[in-house]
């Protein structure tokens, strides 16, 4: 779940879809993997019957685990994650599942082989080897190195102009290089947009003003106004206080937290005098929504204070560059994008990465 707490900091919880990476970001620490989710071994331990090479074949994968063994008790990756990888399958293995059925698994493994694995042959849709093959992808050192003489947690034109095969065969290393993730199920955004059901009144005019600000930066619909009964993403009313957040997006809907909402005072009667005079509860409200759509169109938080997608430390992050526990960088008014319902220029073009990795 991606929240925004109390006092404008946030936090994710997306447990076990961290992504490996080897390489080298030049900036801070670097945050290159969970450790591989293992699970109950004795209760779903599967049986190896035989393996056999096969020709090599390309192919894009539509969901399912990847398992680093054939055994399928150790999952590595999510393949939702990588919705235009091509990965490449040489090898075969039948299996006899804990359920007694049997099952072929394939094990594919992208270009660079960053990310490789055991996966369900039905999750796998056959493409043709010679697209796959016809352009090559500049080196993983490469790319890591021109995005670490770009601006920081800025994807500039330069970035997003690179051939598309980088894109789908390098898509972990601009994942940990920007704080982007493919969050979203693609059923969410149909040609590139989501249809948006608010389940109260109340919060409607903060909806269409936060999806208004999005589509005012991206020059484009991204979020439209949808009903109860068409719709692929729901805003409503959540309960939050307890755990301290007042936005939240668990991958299916945003939820807003419904008593700190009701505070009249809420949060500019808890702020310091400087800092409240300079906003207003509807700006707020504005910008934790427009920040939680963020989250839908695949942004992780960031450090820089003047960001929509800010966070006060990365702690939360479900991917990031680097660790922070301050500000990399303070905003000029000591308020975050957020608190202003503000779309900075790094929030625009990671938003513009992401769509060109197919994340939204």
């Amino acid at each position: 779940m991606l929240e925004h707490l109390k006092g404008a900091a946030f936090m994710t919880c997306f447990k076990n879809q961290f992504l490996l990476l080897i390489a080298a970001f030049s900036f801070g620490a670097i945050l290159t993997s969970q450790a591989t989710t293992t699970v109950d071994a004795k209760a779903q331990s599967a049986k190896v019957i035989s393996e056999k090479k096969m020709p090599v074949k390309a192919y894009h994968a539509r969901k399912g685990y990847i398992y680093s063994n054939a055994t399928l008790t150790k999952i590595k990756h999510n393949a939702k994650n990588y919705p235009r990888t091509t990965f490449y399958a040489q090898k075969r293995v039948t299996v006899k599942q804990a359920n007694g059925k049997k099952a072929v698994y394939y094990y594919v493994n992208n270009r660079s082989k960053s990310v490789r694995g055991y996966i369900w042959h039905g999750y796998l849709k056959s493409i043709s080897i010679t697209s796959a093959t016809k352009e090559k992808p500049m080196s993983q050192k490469s790319l890591v190195k021109l995005i670490n003489e770009a601006p920081d947690m800025n994807p500039d034109s330069q970035i997003r102009s690179l051939k598309k095969i980088n894109y789908t065969d390098h898509e972990s290393v601009f994942d940990l290089g920007y704080n982007v993730m493919h969050f979203s199920p693609r059923s969410m955004f149909k040609d590139n947009q989501a249809t948006v059901y608010v389940a109260s009144d109340k919060l409607t005019g903060y909806a269409q003003n936060a999806m208004n600000k999005w589509n005012d930066a991206l020059k484009t619909t991204v979020f439209k106004m949808g009903t109860k009964a068409n719709h692929t993403l729901t805003i409503q009313f959540g309960n939050g206080t307890k755990e301290d957040w007042d936005g939240l997006y668990n991958g299916k809907a945003i939820y807003v937290d419904k008593s700190h909402f009701a505070d009249p005072k809420y949060p500019i009667g808890y702020m310091d005098e400087k800092l409240a005079s300079q906003i207003s509860i509807d700006q707020y409200w504005t910008g934790v929504i427009a920040h939680e759509l963020g989250h839908t169109l695949g942004l992780d938080h960031t450090g820089y204070q003047e960001d929509l997608m800010y966070a006060q430390d990365s702690g939360g992050n479900v991917i990031a560059k680097y660790t922070w526990k301050k500000p990399v960088v303070k905003s000029s008014t000591g308020l975050d994008g957020t608190e202003i319902a503000k779309i900075s220029e790094r929030d625009l073009n990671r938003a513009k990465l992401t769509k060109i990795l197919g994340y939204w």
